[in-house]
């Protein structure tokens, strides 16, 4: 057996050289035949589906921006003057009152007390001093004798009135017309001299406060116009004129200014957050467009600028171009250098777009409708 196995293996050798020789020659063979077929027409890709706008020129207007709070032209954390027990409180939080108007009593039964022995002594000064001026046209006193007198009554009254100043004060009345806040204190409580009893806002309007870079002094001047936005008030526009501009500088060079609300809202509070915005006027041929045309990259802002199609059977394309832009709002932005006004640019759509592709404008509703689309 060893010595047929022997005999095959050269037959067995001469097959595989062979196979090989086949496989070769029909490799080249394939590759001859594919040489020689017509090359195949290239791909084109389909355009890309984008929304475009034109670059607008029209009057836009530039604002400066603060941050500041409203105030009332009248407010008042209305306090104790001296120290005492309350025993009267004749008012209710929220409580709509008239100047003068009792807001609390104090204790004041000692200095009434006081008060009766004060007065019995100026009576009994003054009808000495007045005994004195008639005894005096008959030399019966002397002059020395009438000037004690008189000063003994004028002492007395001096007293007295500062008795009735204090006991004045252990009656705290309302310093102008407005509304009370909450009640921070009950009767027979105690309070100390410079506790809070109560807040009282005026009803003569209210101011909004704010701060501006010394820069911008030209622009804020008594009586320029304002806008006024309150967080807290979302679309209840409100105009104010500059009333005051602080001549005196804080120490990071920030300028002071108050303005006041013309016919505020009611619901409008002092210690509101507001945003203030004074308009300036740019040039009529100020070039805008809407953001979202805008990218951004590690190299600056860019927008894509649609190239009209070559001939009737090609798309257009778009070239990215970079831009400088100034004043945002509303959507929109000023567009200082990079475009002119007779150009279109890709509003939605960006994402698949580079130098060169070709697109298929369409309206931006119809791009927002179409699954995936974005910018």
């Amino acid at each position: 057996m060893p010595h047929v196995a022997a005999k095959t293996r050269p037959l067995i050798r001469h097959k595989t050289l062979w196979a090989l020789i086949a496989l070769v020659l029909a490799g080249v063979a394939w590759a001859v035949w594919r040489w020689q077929q017509p090359a195949a027409a290239g791909y084109v890709a389909a355009p890309v589906k984008v929304a475009v706008a034109p670059v607008s020129r029209q009057p836009f207007t530039r604002y400066l921006e603060a941050i500041g709070e409203l105030e009332a032209v009248e407010q008042v954390s209305v306090p104790a003057e001296i120290g005492g027990r309350i025993v009267d409180l004749p008012i209710e939080s929220g409580q709509r009152v008239e100047r003068g108007q009792v807001l609390v009593r104090l204790n004041d039964a000692p200095e009434r007390g006081q008060q009766v022995r004060l007065q019995g002594q100026v009576d009994n000064t003054r009808v000495r001093l007045d005994r004195l001026k008639q005894l005096i046209h008959s030399n019966a006193v002397s002059r020395e004798a009438l000037d004690d007198a008189q000063a003994e009554y004028t002492t007395a009254r001096g007293a007295l009135q500062e008795l009735m100043a204090q006991i004045e004060q252990r009656t705290i009345r309302a310093p102008f017309a407005g509304t009370l806040g909450i009640r921070k204190v009950h009767v027979g409580q105690y309070v100390n001299p410079g506790d809070t009893l109560i807040n009282l806002i005026g009803n003569k309007g209210l101011f909004v406060n704010f701060s501006v870079p010394e820069q911008a002094l030209a622009h804020f001047k008594t009586g320029s116009p304002l806008q006024i936005e309150l967080d807290a008030l979302p679309g209840q526009a409100v105009t104010a004129v500059v009333s005051s501009v602080d001549p005196f500088l804080d120490r990071t060079r920030t300028l002071s200014v108050q303005a006041r609300l013309q016919a505020p809202p009611a619901s409008a509070l002092p210690r509101m957050f507001a945003r203030v915005r004074l308009p300036q006027a740019m040039p009529e041929n100020t070039l805008s467009l809407p953001e979202t045309a805008v990218t951004y990259s590690a190299y600056g802002e860019d927008v894509y600028v649609v190239q009209p199609a070559h001939d009737e059977k090609s798309a257009p394309t778009v070239r990215r171009v970079s831009v400088k832009t100034g004043e945002r709002r509303e959507g929109w932005v000023v567009i200082d250098k990079g475009l002119s006004a007779d150009d279109q640019v890709v509003t939605s759509g960006q994402i698949k777009l580079s130098d060169g592709v070709s697109i298929e404008p369409v309206t931006s509703t119809a791009l927002a409708a179409e699954p995936g689309a974005q910018k």
